[in-house]
């Protein structure tokens, strides 16, 4: 006969608690949150009841409400003037990805000679994975040029650096 115990004879399992302290220490944050919140909502229904009130009672109530009303107005143009002044939101310039595999030298002037030359015609590198070899170092370059860039003018700019080109420049995007 196998032996079973009943549910009500079985020894209850500790459930890993936290320590006192911490217990204690999260309730007092708890505690300090929710009256900093409070507070906070104290301060924000004094300051509308002030401004109502003022607004309300004052002998100069409607032109308190309209001279506020054009300061927010006047605050509104002024930004966007300010946003559209200092930082234009022209398009872009269509570009296209370009993914090339070069053999060149591993050496830190070639590769700033590379970087030049490709920043001198607006390309930007995204990314530059290096396989080293024995003798060279094939370089794959994923490249963000502008549109009117053609794959035979890549292969020049790069050719030109020094870099040979691996396999023809694939247009990624």
């Amino acid at each position: 006969m196998e032996h079973t115990e009943h549910p009500e004879h079985q020894t209850p399992q500790p459930t890993p608690a936290l320590p006192r302290a911490r217990r204690r220490g999260a309730r007092a944050h708890r505690w300090r949150r929710d009256s900093v919140e409070l507070a906070a909502v104290f301060v924000s229904v004094t300051a509308a009841d002030l401004v109502a009130k003022i607004v309300v009672n004052g002998p100069d109530g409607p032109v308190v409400l309209a001279a506020s009303a054009l300061a927010l107005l006047a605050t509104a143009l002024f930004h966007t003037w300010w946003s559209q002044r200092h930082h234009p939101h022209a398009p872009a310039p269509p570009t296209t990805l370009w993914r090339v595999r070069t053999a060149a030298r591993s050496s830190p002037a070639d590769l700033a000679r590379v970087h030049t030359a490709l920043a001198d015609r607006h390309v930007a590198i995204l990314s530059l994975q290096p396989h080293p070899l024995p003798d060279t170092t094939v370089d794959e370059l994923y490249l963000r040029a502008p549109h009117t860039l053609s794959p035979i003018d890549l292969t020049t700019l790069l050719t030109t650096t020094g870099h040979p080109l691996l396999d023809t420049p694939t247009r990624i995007g």
